[in-house]
Order: C-alpha cells, then structure tokens, then sequence
C-alpha cells in the first residue's frame, strides 16, 4: 500500500490516540443534602384529674354487731286483745275491781299497744310478806268503746319481775305494742296469779264506777267463763 493511502488510516489513529490521551474530567453530581428527619410530635398534656392513678385500698369495716332476736310476743285472741297470760286460768269473782288469771309464774304480755304509765313496784294494796309487788298500767293508742264509756287504760298488778323499769312521772314515756312482754305474774295472798283492770274514760284513781268488774273484763277479752285457759300459743 502507498504511503498516499495509509494517510486516512493514520489520521483516524492518531485523532483516536488524541482522544484516548485526553484528559475527560468527571461531572460531579451537587452535594446531596442531610435527609430531614421529622421530629417526634410532644406528647399531650393529660389534666392530673383524668391521670389514672392506683385507687387507695377501701378502709376496714367493722363487723357489724350480731342482730339482736325478735322479742317475744303473744298471740292475739278473738276478742281483738292480745293473750295477757299464754296458759293462764280464769279466776277470780263477779265483783272483783279487775279478772285475776291464776297460774304458776309466767310470762305477761300488753293485751294492747299503749304507752307506758309507770312499770314500777308499788301501786297495789297488796303488800304482804308473800306478795309481790309489781305494778304497769298503760294507756290505750286507741280507746275501746263500751256501752257509752272508753276503755283508755290497762292495769297490771302481782308481777314478780318487770320487763322495763319506767317510774310514773318519768319521761319519755315508753311505747309497748300489742303482745308485747312486760314481766312474769307473781303472787298476791298467796295466790300465784296476775290482777287485770280495764279503767274507763281516763280514770285512773280505781274509785267505783271507774273500771270493768271481773265478768265484764271476760267479756271483753272474748266471752270466757271462770275455769276456761287461755291459750297457750
């Protein structure tokens, strides 16, 4: 090959040597900046009164005291009264100032609710060596109508022991309801039994006229007859 036709060839190396031997600077890319990291938002402000808090331990409670039992209590009779005497007889005589209930000492119960006069030793005539002197009268919450008088007192006599000691004069004046205890019957000339009066019109002084007699009390109570128990429920 002529030297004339190798010159094309060696223009074309040589512009390559150029361009291999030049220097070909590099781009650089512009900084990159931090990544921006965002912030953790502040926590809410919880009011103190909604900040749940670990409830205090309850207080200790004291046992509450035993309940106390029911009071005894009689039963009530056709009459409308209550059993005065549970087994007690009847005795007595006609003319007598109240019903006498003869039997061995026993319970005694308000034959009506009332309040109390005076339940207290005293009150009776009836103050021998072998009598026992124990007296209650009460007054009626509502009078008992009798052939155009009131029934508006109750009178107890002989008790050997009183349920509630009450001097008359004494207030507040107790509540006895129907059937309530009031003591145990004792005895008066010798006699174990309980003396009943039924006093009228707020009389209480016991002079003629001012309280049923024996037969009248029985009829009250329900038509009972001297001999006749009462019963003992």
């Amino acid at each position: 090959m002529t030297t004339r036709a190798l010159l094309p060839h060696l223009v074309g190396l040589v512009t390559l040597a150029g361009c291999a031997g030049s220097r070909v600077e590099a781009v650089e890319a512009p900084p990159s900046e931090p990544a921006v990291v965002p912030a953790a938002p502040p926590p809410l402000a919880v009011p103190l009164d909604l900040v749940p808090s670990t409830p205090a331990p309850a207080p200790a409670l004291a046992p509450s005291p035993p309940a106390s039992p029911p009071r005894p209590r009689s039963a009530a009779l056709p009459g409308g009264f209550y059993n005065p005497m549970p087994g007690g007889v009847f005795a007595g005589y006609q003319a007598d100032t109240g019903l006498d209930i003869a039997g061995s000492p026993r319970p005694v119960y308000a034959l009506a609710a009332g309040t109390l006069d005076y339940s207290e030793p005293g009150h009776t005539l009836w103050t021998g060596p072998s009598d026992t002197a124990n007296c209650v009268r009460f007054e009626l919450d509502a009078p008992i109508a009798y052939k155009g008088h009131r029934i508006t007192h109750v009178y107890y006599a002989h008790l050997s022991r009183l349920e509630t000691l009450q001097r008359e004069g004494e207030t507040p004046r107790r509540h006895v309801e129907g059937g309530e205890l009031l003591g145990v019957s004792g005895v008066a000339r010798h006699s174990p039994h309980l003396h009943i009066g039924l006093l009228l019109d707020g009389e209480v002084e016991q002079y003629w006229g001012t309280f049923l007699l024996a037969n009248e009390v029985r009829a009250v109570l329900g038509g009972y007859r001297n001999g006749d128990r009462l019963p003992r429920g």
